[in-house]
């Protein structure tokens, strides 16, 4: 009988192994690697949808956070207050106000009020890491308003250290000095305060625009029709007052932070996209 079940069991096994060989020559040629092949395609797209949320959660790293540890590194000098005042009025200023007190032209909007960084009480218990953190990492890291977004996918640690350094001249009440010389051309200037919110071509499709789903007046050559040179400059120096209706109130006045020359230098730029 032992000697049956063996030959029993052999047979079994031959007849499966010839039904496999005989399903293997039916797969087309190469099906097992197209399976295998779209497996990995199906396992790196989902990865590239959890990237998203494991950024804003902190679980990768920022441009901010590539260029060095912020916890070490968050500490501001007295030498960038004016550049932070120039990142502050492109991506802080349609929430915070001119002034910083929160009552930004983009704040009635938002279900919670932007923070006020003229409440020296409560920024006096904060540190420039816990600062950074939170601008780098955004509101919802933090437990805070959804509104508030992580811009450490926008702006550089040194940027962040001097938005830091302006939101200190606001927490003390301060005034900052404006240097009269620049080694700035327009185009760099608009580079760095402009584009936020007109775009690189001035197309109204900057970055802060379109994170608060906000339209802004493309700056075309029949716009620029409409303007006299003396009209833009007073623009630019002065904003749109933010009771004004349409997208025009989220123009900041500048004159703070850019000389008169500096204004003449933007406007000669802007002016090229009319061409």
């Amino acid at each position: 009988m032992t000697g049956h079940k063996g030959i029993s069991i052999r047979c079994h096994e031959s007849r499966y192994n010839r039904d496999m060989q005989m399903e293997r020559r039916k797969r087309p040629q190469g099906a097992g690697q197209i399976n295998r092949a779209a497996h990995k395609l199906i396992q790196a797209f989902n990865w590239l949808l959890l990237l998203p949320l494991l950024y804003a959660c902190g679980g990768g790293p920022s441009p901010a956070d590539r260029e060095g540890n912020p916890a070490e590194t968050a500490a501001v000098d007295e030498a960038v207050p004016l550049k932070g005042l120039k990142l502050y009025l492109g991506y802080c200023f349609v929430c915070h106000g001119q002034k910083g007190d929160g009552n930004g032209p983009y704040a009635e909007m938002l279900a919670d009020s932007p923070a006020d960084f003229t409440d020296s009480t409560y920024f006096k218990a904060k540190t420039d890491s816990e600062l950074y953190d939170f601008i780098s990492k955004g509101g919802i890291a933090h437990g805070k308003s959804l509104h508030m977004k992580p811009f450490g996918f926008q702006m550089t640690r040194d940027e962040i250290k001097s938005a830091i350094a302006y939101i200190r001249v606001l927490n003390r009440h301060e005034q900052i000095s404006r240097r009269e010389g620049s080694d700035f051309s327009g185009s760099d200037i608009y580079k760095n305060s402009c584009v936020m919110c007109h775009g690189e071509k001035g197309a109204g499709d900057g970055r802060v625009m379109q994170m608060l789903n906000l339209e802004v007046r493309p700056i075309t050559g029949r716009v620029l029709s409409q303007y006299s040179g003396a009209k833009l400059y007073n623009i630019i120096q002065d904003g749109i007052p933010s009771d004004t209706a349409g997208a025009g109130k989220y123009m900041p006045a500048w004159g703070a932070s850019l000389s008169e020359q500096e204004i003449i230098d933007v406007i000669s730029y802007i002016m090229t996209f009319g061409e």
